[in-house]
């Protein structure tokens, strides 16, 4: 469809030849490579390559390109990925009819803009989507419904998403500044988001990052590893990543980090400065294993994960970091960890010089929330201007043993469980530590070392050394050697 005096303008690519048929853009120069090449390219599907010469090259597209058939576009050549496509601020990059299987590799897709979703990627229902060593940047999406969004890609209902070794940079969107995927399959391996912004201020809105509204059906999986999120920021939930999941949906979060990212709503209205995550039925769990949240930010509650209605969160091997629940008035809760709803279990996780305006600068959790082999230690809370109490927990949390709490400017602070020994456990600071992502190393003599029970510890600690290195695991997420 061509609409010469509208906003945005859509080119429809399909065509009777198999889905096998190979296409070329250009004949070797930059010249050849034309938006007109590469409509002739895509026109029967299959295979698109670049032959545009030894230099970076852009292609302007002044129409969206709506693929009809399976396809798959690489933009290697010579053994670098060269090739730009830019929406110039005007309109989007790609969509893909229903049940489409569509691949992208080795190219950048900049500058994509819609006033519905998706503005670099819109994958229709039913539709496979896969995109390997690829960038995202300045996409925009400007729809500003409840669940509406996706700056960089927007993925339809009953479909999957794999995203592998791909950067995202600067999208915006009313929910998920990157990505926002509705009840499908979402994978993300080894990619980095890096200043995406969800900017709705209304009902539901938040994912700076990424916005996952449930999984595909019953059973249905999110699964993000190996990625990295740094200085995303949404208004309202979910600085980096809103998570809502339904009947037996998973979220697995793992090797990754969740550093700098913020939610600023105003009016104690930002919750989950690296995560929001809740349930919406029967069996659902998030789970952080060997992940980092830190330095991340809430304007009221949960600096690091905010968790609520009936969802499961279980860490492992994690460390929560330097997170703040802080908001204008002074007040803030749950400045690493604030749960609502449902229950969290931590076993061998560190959680560590957060800060709350209010109460729990570690853990505003209660009795639903179970710790095992956890360091709870030097985590602050104003408390109303008593900066003496509700430290590291609002109330005691339940002791699944082998726990240390300590509140370095009241050692006598005990409201994590006045079961659980407080001893400064001496840690060292943020660090690379060798392993996929920073932890927090325990200094000679701390009494975390050789203390946990064996029979909960997991075989490595969180930089994947084995556990244990003496006659005990050690408390925590990090095994000293």
């Amino acid at each position: 469809m061509l609409t010469l005096l509208g906003v945005s303008l859509t080119l429809t690519i399909t065509s009777a030849q198999p889905a096998s048929a190979a296409g070329i853009v250009g004949t070797g120069t930059p010249a050849s490579c034309t938006e007109a090449a590469l409509n002739k390219a895509l026109a029967g599907g299959g295979n698109v390559y670049f032959n545009c010469g030894a230099s970076p090259h852009t292609i302007p597209v002044t129409r969206e390109k709506v693929v009809a058939n399976n396809t798959l576009i690489d933009g290697m050549t010579n053994g670098q990925s060269l090739i730009t496509l830019s929406g110039r601020g005007r309109n989007r990059i790609f969509s893909t009819q229903n049940g489409i299987e569509f691949t992208v590799k080795n190219l950048t897709i900049a500058n994509g803009f819609t006033t519905d979703q998706g503005g670099g990627i819109s994958s229709g229902f039913q539709g496979k989507l896969r995109v390997v060593d690829c960038t995202f940047s300045n996409n925009i999406s400007t729809k500003q419904g409840e669940f509406d969004g996706g700056g960089a890609i927007y993925i339809q209902s009953e479909g999957t998403a794999i995203i592998e070794r791909s950067s995202f940079d600067g999208n915006q969107a009313g929910n998920g500044g990157a990505i926002h995927n509705l009840l499908s399959d979402l994978t993300v391996v080894n990619s980095t988001f890096t200043g995406n912004q969800s900017v709705r201020s209304g009902s539901g809105g938040g994912g700076g990052a990424i916005f996952i509204d449930g999984a595909k059906g019953d059973n249905g999986k999110i699964i993000i590893r190996s990625s990295s999120f740094t200085n995303n920021t949404a208004v309202l939930q979910g600085g980096a990543i809103f998570s809502q999941l339904y009947n037996n949906n998973t979220n697995t979060i793992e090797n990754s980090t969740l550093s700098g990212n913020s939610v600023t709503g105003t009016g104690n209205q930002g919750f989950g400065g690296g995560i929001f995550s809740v349930g919406g039925g029967a069996n659902t769990a998030l789970s952080l294993v060997n992940t980092t949240l830190s330095g991340n930010t809430a304007s009221s509650q949960g600096g690091g994960l905010w968790s609520g209605n009936g969802l499961t969160v279980n860490i492992t091997n994690s460390t929560i970091f330097g997170n703040q629940a802080i908001s204008a008035d002074g007040s803030g809760i749950g400045g690493g960890i604030m749960r609502t709803g449902g229950t969290i279990n931590i076993t061998n996780s560190t959680i560590a010089n957060n800060s709350a305006g209010f109460e729990g600068g570690g853990i505003f959790g209660g009795t639903a929330t179970t710790i095992t082999n956890v360091i709870i230690a030097n985590n602050t809370a104003s408390n109303g201007g008593n900066s003496i109490i509700k430290n590291n927990c609002l109330d005691a949390l339940t002791n699944g043993g082998n726990n240390l709490q300590f509140a370095a400017n009241n050692p006598n602070d005990a409201e994590c469980g006045a079961g659980i020994p407080i001893a400064d456990p001496l840690l060292a600071s943020l660090a690379n530590n060798g392993g996929s992502t920073e932890t927090v190393a325990l200094l000679p003599g701390s009494p975390a070392i050789d203390a946990a029970n064996n029979a909960a510890c997991p075989a490595t600690d969180q930089r994947g050394v084995a556990r244990p290195q003496g006659g005990a695991c050690d408390i925590g997420a990090f095994e000293a050697e």
